[in-house]
Formats: C-alpha cells, sequence, structure tokens
C-alpha cells in the first residue's frame, strides 16, 4: 500500500519522478469525486466447465470455471499463494460516486496470478492484501484498488479511519503494477498445501501484469467449451478448431428461423444450398435493415432537434438578459453611486479608527515612530461553490474562481460580494486561472484550457492542450504557458497553436511566474529559469524541500512554497543569499505578496487550513488567521484586500 505525507495538496497523481521520489498527497482526497475516469475494460469471455485433468496427482489446475462465487480467492506472498476468504456486501455504496459503475470494475475481482518474483509491499491493497487493481487515490491520501474502496462494507480507511471515497487514479503505482512479470494461470496449479506453484507442464509463458488478462483469454491451454452443445463437454482452446471441424452437433444457420437439423460443418454447409428455410432469413433479414435505417434515421433527426431546441433557448435567454440590462441600466448608476459613496464613509471610519489604535498601542508601549500593528480580520464569506477551490484570479473589481465543481464562478468585490456569473466549460477541476488582455484563461484536470471573454463572460474557444491534468498557467503579451507532468506547453495566443515545447522536467510543473523576459518554473526540488525571448534555460536553483507548490517573484527575490513545510527565499542578485521561513505544519500550497507603508507582506497559505502573515524585510511572523475548515489553496491581493480560497468550498475576505 502507497501510504501518504503528512499535508500534501495536489499530489496531481501522485506521480514518481526520475529519482525515485513519490510524493503522496492526502488532500488530494477532496478532489471531485466523479473524476475518477474508468475506462471500460476489454470483454473477456468466461466460460464454465470441469477443471482440466492434472498429469500429477500432488496438484490440482486452477482456472476461473474451478471457482465458484463462494470460492475462497488467493493472495501473493513470496510468489505462492495463501488462501483467504473473499466476501462481497449485498449493497454497494455508490451514492457519492455518480460515474463510477462496480461492474466496469468486476475484473478486479479475478483471482490472483502467480508473479515471477514476489511484489514489492507498497504495491499491496490494504484492504484486500492483493496486488493493487485500479490503483486510486482516496480521501485520507492512501492508494487502494477501486473495487474495494466501492465495496468495502466499513467505507473506512484501515489506516487511519477516515471515510473512504475516489478521487483519481495513481498513475504511477498503475504503471509500476502492469509491468510486474506473472506466469499464465494455465501453468500453474494448487498443491497440496493450497499454494499456487508454476508447473510448466502446460502454458509455459511469462506475461505483464498489464497483458495477462488478454493472453489467458487467448492462451492455447484455456479450457473452453463447444458452442454447439453442452453435452461435447469441455476441451482446450488449441484443440477448438479440430472439434469443431468434427462434431456432429454444428447447426444449420437458419436455426433462429426454425431449421433444426444438426451434423457436420461440411454436412451443414452441404445443407444449408437446399435449406428450405433461407426464403424465410432472406425475407426477415432484408426487414431488419430497412428498420435499421430507419431506427438510424429517426435518431439523425432527433439529434437536430434537440440542438435546435438548445440554439432557440441560448437565444431566448441572451434577448431576456438583454431586456433586464435595458430596462436596469438607470438605477443600477444611482445604485452604484450610492455605494460608493458609503463605501469611500466607511473607509474614512476605519482608518480614523485604526489610526486611534495606533496611537493609542504607541502611548501605552512608550514607541515613538511607525510600528507593525495591523491585524488582519475576516471581513466576510463567498459561498456557492459545490467542491475545493483550487484557483483563483482578480481583474479590476471582478473576482474570479475555480473549483472541483467544474465551474468558474465571477463575483464582485466592489458592490454586495455577490456571484454575477457561473461559467460552464470544462468536464474537470478547474485547476488555475490567469487574465491577459482582457481574456481569462482556464485549465483543468481534463486536460484543456478554455478562453473566455471577460466583458461578455462567453467562452471564445478550446484546446486540448495535454495528456495529463494542466496544473498552472501564465502569459505575456505574445505567448500563453501551460504547465503540466514533466512538461511545459508554449502557445501562440494568437493562434492557439504550439509554439514550444519544454521537456525532460523531472516531476509535476504547480507554479509559473512570467517577469520581464523571463519564466520561472516551480518543478521537484528545483526552479528553472528561461529566457522567454530565447527560450534558452538560464539559471537552475536547487530547492531542499521537496517539489516547488507556489511561487512569487519580486523585484530581487523568488519566494516558493514547498512540499515540506517550507518557504524558501532565494536572492536573484545573490546566489548564497537563501532563507528558509518555518512555522505551517503542512504543505504550502499558495502565497501573496503586497508592498504598502513602506513594509512588504508576505501571505502563505498551507494544508494546515491556516494563512500566515510574515514580514518580508524582517524575516518574522506577524499573524496567523484559521478561520478556514480545510487547506488553503488559493490567495488573491486585490483592492485592498486578501482573498483566500479552500478546500472548504469557501472563499472569505480578509481586511
Amino acid at each position: 500500500m502507497a501510504d501518504g505525507y503528512n499535508g500534501p495538496k495536489i499530489n496531481l497523481f501522485d506521480q514518481t519522478d526520475e529519482s525515485g521520489i513519490s510524493e503522496s498527497d492526502p488532500e488530494e482526497t477532496e478532489f471531485e469525486k466523479e473524476f475518477l475516469d474508468i475506462n471500460r475494460r476489454r470483454s473477456i469471455r468466461k466460460h464454465k466447465g470441469n477443471t482440466l485433468s492434472p498429469t500429477s496427482p500432488k496438484v490440482d489446475y486452477v482456472s476461473d470455471m474451478s471457482l465458484s462465487p463462494g470460492t475462497p480467492r488467493s493472495n501473493t506472498v513470496a510468489g505462492k499463494m495463501s488462501v483467504h476468504s473473499h466476501k462481497s456486501p449485498t449493497t454497494v455504496p455508490t451514492s457519492r460516486i455518480s460515474e463510477i459503475d462496480v461492474d466496469e470494475l468486476s475484473g478486479s475481482d479475478s483471482e490472483e496470478p502467480l508473479f515471477t518474483a514476489p511484489p514489492s509491499s507498497h504495491l499491496l491493497c490494504n484492504i484486500c492484501g492483493r496486488v493493487l487493481r485500479r490503483p486510486v487515490i482516496t480521501t485520507c491520501g492512501h492508494t487502494y484498488c477501486a473495487r474495494c474502496v466501492l465495496v468495502s462494507q466499513s467505507r473506512q480507511c484501515p489506516i487511519d479511519g477516515t471515510p473512504l471515497s475516489l478521487v483519481l487514479e495513481n498513475i504511477a503505482l498503475r504503471d509500476q503494477i502492469g509491468a510486474l512479470i506473472a506466469y499464465c494461470r494455465f501453468g500453474c496449479a494448487l498443491s497440496n498445501t493450497g499454494e499456487k506453484v508454476f508447473t510448466g507442464q502446460a502454458c509455459t509463458d511469462k506475461i505483464t501484469f498489464n497483458e495477462l488478462r488478454f493472453h489467458e483469454s487467448q492462451c492455447p491451454w484455456s479450457i473452453v467449451q463447444c458452442p454447439n452443445s453442452t453435452s461435447c463437454g469441455t476441451l482446450l482452446s488449441k484443440d477448438l478448431s479440430e472439434h469443431l471441424f468434427e462434431c456432429t452437433n454444428a447447426k444449420c444457420r437458419n436455426q433462429e428461423f426454425g431449421c433444426d437439423v444438426l451434423g457436420t460443418a461440411p454436412q451443414m454447409e452441404e445443407h444449408l444450398s437446399s435449406c428450405k428455410f433461407n426464403v424465410v432469413r432472406q425475407v426477415i433479414e432484408s426487414f431488419k435493415a430497412t428498420v435499421d435505417g430507419l431506427v438510424v434515421e429517426v435518431r439523425k433527426q432527433g439529434k437536430q432537434l434537440k440542438e435546435f431546441s438548445k440554439v432557440v433557448a441560448k437565444l431566448q435567454a441572451d434577448f431576456n438578459q438583454r431586456e433586464r440590462l435595458s430596462d436596469g441600466r438607470f438605477s443600477s448608476l444611482e445604485e452604484s453611486r450610492v455605494h460608493y459613496e458609503g463605501s469611500l464613509n466607511e473607509t474614512r471610519e476605519m482608518l480614523n479608527e485604526m489610526s486611534n489604535e495606533m496611537n493609542s498601542i504607541q502611548l501605552q508601549l512608550g514607541i515613538v515612530g511607525n510600528i507593525e500593528s495591523h491585524v488582519y480580520k475576516c471581513k466576510g464569506t463567498f459561498v456557492g461553490h459545490e467542491g475545493p477551490i483550487w484557483s483563483m484570479v482578480s481583474w479590476g473589481h471582478l473576482l474570479f474562481s475555480g473549483s472541483s465543481d467544474h465551474t468558474i464562478k465571477v463575483w464582485d468585490t466592489l458592490a454586495n460580494f455577490t456571484c454575477l456569473k457561473t461559467l460552464h466549460g470544462h468536464e474537470g477541476m478547474v485547476l488555475s486561472l490567469c487574465v491577459n488582455n482582457g481574456l481569462l484563461y482556464s485549465s483543468a484536470s481534463d486536460s484543456m484550457i478554455c478562453i473566455w471573454d471577460i466583458k461578455t463572460y462567453q467562452l471564445v474557444d478550446t484546446v486540448t492542450a495535454h495528456t495529463n491534468p494542466i496544473c498552472t498557467l501564465a502569459a505575456n503579451d505574445k505567448y500563453l504557458f501551460t504547465g503540466s507532468l514533466r512538461i511545459i506547453k508554449v502557445w501562440d495566443k494568437t493562434t492557439l497553436q504550439t509554439y514550444r515545447t519544454l521537456e525532460g522536467l523531472n516531476h509535476w510543473v504547480r507554479a509559473l511566474v512570467i517577469s520581464n523576459n523571463k519564466m520561472f518554473a516551480g518543478i521537484y526540488q528545483a526552479i528553472k529559469i528561461w529566457n522567454t525571448d530565447t527560450f534558452e534555460c538560464e539559471r537552475v536553483i536547487d530547492i531542499k524541500g521537496g517539489s516547488v507548490y507556489s511561487m512569487v517573484v519580486t523585484e530581487s527575490r523568488i519566494i516558493c512554497g514547498t512540499y515540506d513545510k517550507g518557504i524558501f527565499i532565494q536572492s536573484l542578485t545573490n546566489p548564497r543569499d537563501t532563507e528558509v521561513l518555518k512555522g505551517h505544519s503542512g504543505t504550502v500550497y499558495c502565497l501573496g505578496y503586497l508592498k504598502s507603508g513602506g513594509h512588504t507582506r508576505l501571505f502563505s497559505g498551507a494544508y494546515d487550513r491556516t494563512i500566515k502573515v510574515w514580514n518580508l524585510d524582517k524575516k518574522i511572523g506577524l499573524q496567523t488567521m484559521d478561520r478556514h475548515q480545510g487547506s488553503v489553496c488559493c490567495i488573491v491581493i486585490a483592492r485592498g484586500k486578501i482573498f483566500s480560497g479552500a478546500m472548504d468550498s469557501t472563499i472569505k475576505v480578509w481586511q
């Protein structure tokens, strides 16, 4: 079983880097429940029948047909098998996971193969004890078989007792397990002690675990049933062709139309030329072809009607919206004036109150001059998303937020802090947002980029950009930059075509920053700096602390939040000038930088559910804000306010 560390966010898919280090992030478990995309397995035909007669009296061959639904399964230990009982619950709790069908995971319940070498313990499931089938990361950060999570009676993690639900597939472990080498089950047998051993008396092939199921379905030593009649008994797959030629139970092709003649295959070919049911078959097949054509045409017309209805509904909605905007234009102007006047008065009163408090504290402490006494307080909470909030960006008085509910919400931070619009376009968690030249760019776990017009909130274009989730976005006047697993892509913003691909990175790219003509990319234990004119890598800064999850670049410093709970500060001019801020008890997911009143403030959000305020000049902590009920994933500073988005599905406003 693959355990996670205390406090990571989106290990985005628990990938193992080239150094062999794997980071497993428990908080990933709060990803959208329906994100896990289970591809349908090949349809492998199963047959029931007798087991192959053993050539040795000490062993019995094992096959699916010799195992009834109540028969115990086996578990791999040191290359052999020890028998365990295996039960299935009468009900399957799948109500929280809408897109996964337990029947699609039926292949996960097949018998354990015999591996040529014992699998590592971290590849075993702590629920069923077997090699992981369809390994998935759950809400607690641990990895189990997908089927074990879905049909678990306790629905609790056996390690820490937290409730279980699927988050996403563990790609790294899936690939490792798929590369394990196993024996074909038709070359294995059960000894007198109940252990599964390789005999070499039938199939001697050794196959990777990924291809094992397909191989066994085609294995010449597999046991099959004669398709003509069950009275023929079972036989080996390699003997089936010869048997079918001689079998006397072959049926006429017109059997479904009433012909009951039986015989060998050659006899049936001869009979078919004179079968009296040929005419019936031809009439029925012609009628069926006509009906099938009509069904296709009806479906086509229905689809066109549905699309037409959508267009009509959209036009009606646009008309209604324009009508409402026209009616409310003059009244909204007056309301805005009143609101601005009220906000200005409130701001003046707040400044006076703060000034009085400052003077009072200075007098009490006997301190002359400016002191750092500002305390940030929570002024409100945005509620509306139905899942964790992974990304935010501001533009003027608008705040955009991306969530696990596949949506982007537009918030008014000027008037009444309400949601103005909900944007739909992604089919996965919205992981990153950026604004450039009046356009909003969004990326998600569906590997797509969506481009939105900020003024109209309309979807302008979409691009399927990567084969893995896109963790981060950045843009300058010419290019859009996207970061994913071990790769950065540079896109021409005009044509939306790939301009350059930067490959060979050692891990997920979770942080990208564009500053002047430089691109800064945070990866595993390093920050790489490229020139955006030549796309040459100019510098690599080593980071002690695991993967880089967040980054801020100022005039003189690079600041990044890391996996090991620290904030790494590196001077841009002096390579030896480095410092690390410690204070969080979990991975630092987001950073915000504010320079005001002669002071520089750094805001950091982390897995420990807190936001810390730092004096960046003195490298000391000033305040800890802990109003969130989940990990803090993103921070935006705009219009004198601090906005924080978290795994508790809320956005809080601090001032």
